[in-house]
């Protein structure tokens, strides 16, 4: 799960440094890039309690701080920090995230944006003025299915050594082609529905699990609204499935930044 919090201000009446990048070997920790971002607030204390900069790269924004170490500790307040940093973009902008721990030398930053600079501004584009937004289906009556699944009615009866198991086996083997075959139809029909609000999306789907469907999608700002009333007319539809339905997010999972840096 992705976590929110607010950071305090230290002094409200300073401004977010905009740099430019030197030569020097320090680290840098990374939050998200943008094309442009307006309105940052004034000092804001990220990971390591180091200031947040922005840092420009052939008119690319990066929004950075200090580090010093080799690892980033994975806990809960570094989490809360990160997503923190990059709401903050988020909220005039569509930035693309990094990982969590990310961490590169500026030089490193420096020839990365060089060469991917086209490539950045392709994926900044795609997800323009959208937000993500996550949709998972439950089962509501997996119980019931997995009850189903055992049942042998529909095939024959064997007698004979060894053939409980086979009988078992092909019992299972049905039983999930079932399920795949169900399964398969609930993520066509979701992304029927949703299609004219979502410009990209990734869909997982898992029909021997409880946790059936996991999707993600690329929403613009202006149709979260109907995509979110459109959810609301599927769930009433098949009330068999449970939604749970999480967002809007910066587009974490359609940023596709593909960096090579140990993290």
């Amino acid at each position: 799960m992705i976590y929110q919090a607010v950071l305090n201000s230290q002094n409200p009446h300073s401004q977010i440094r905009n740099l430019q990048f030197d030569n020097s070997s320090m680290k840098r920790y990374l939050y998200c890039v943008a094309e442009h971002v307006s309105n940052f607030p004034g000092q804001v204390v990220g990971i390591a309690e180091h200031e947040v900069e922005l840092v420009t790269i052939e008119g690319l924004v990066v929004v950075t701080s200090k580090f010093e170490g080799d690892v980033v500790p994975l806990t809960r307040d570094n989490v809360l920090l990160h997503e923190s940093v990059v709401r903050r973009v988020f909220a005039t902008t569509t930035p693309l995230p990094f990982r969590f721990g990310t961490l590169v030398r500026q030089q490193v930053l420096n020839s990365y944006i060089n060469a991917r600079r086209h490539a950045l501004i392709e994926r900044l584009l795609t997800v323009q003025n959208c937000v993500e937004l996550s949709v998972k289906i439950i089962w509501s009556n997996w119980s019931e299915r997995g009850q189903t699944r055992l049942q042998s009615s529909s095939l024959p009866d064997e007698s004979g050594p060894g053939s409980s198991f086979l009988k078992s086996k092909r019992e299972e083997l049905f039983g999930n082609q079932e399920l795949g075959e169900q399964a398969k139809e609930i993520s066509e029909w979701l992304g029927d529905r949703l299609k004219r609000f979502v410009r990209q999306q990734k869909i997982s789907v898992e029909p021997q699990q409880k946790l059936v469907l996991s999707s993600s999608y690329l929403v613009g700002r202006d149709f979260e609204t109907g995509f979110r009333s459109e959810l609301e007319a599927l769930r009433a539809e098949r009330p068999e499935l449970h939604f749970l339905v999480s967002g809007p997010w910066p587009p974490y999972t359609f940023a596709n930044i593909d960096l090579e840096f140990k993290t």
